[in-house]
């Protein structure tokens, strides 16, 4: 029992709290991709702990919601599955 909880507490991922303060630059990124998006997108109030972060996330979202890189879905959801078992996501 004790070996399958240090293995348990070992794949635990950490989660960080979104952060309470949030840059004006920030602020205006996630602006953007709620009138992008229509809601607000997850990883903003978590990447806001790293603002200088946040406008290179906002660019490289607009960048890929353009159309120009759009991948078939089938191949994304693949994708999002593997990128998932790789980091060991619970989703």
């Amino acid at each position: 029992d004790a070996a399958a909880r240090a293995v348990d507490e070992e794949l635990t991922m950490a989660r960080l709290e979104p952060a309470r303060q949030r840059s004006l630059a920030t602020r205006f990124c996630m602006w953007i991709m709620r009138r992008m998006f229509g809601r607000d997108l997850r990883p903003y109030p978590i990447a806001a702990h790293a603002p200088r972060l946040v406008p290179g996330l906002t660019l490289m979202n607009a960048v890929f919601e353009t159309g120009g890189w759009a991948i078939d879905a089938n191949l994304r959801k693949l994708v999002h599955l593997r990128v998932a078992t790789l980091i060991g996501c619970v989703f």
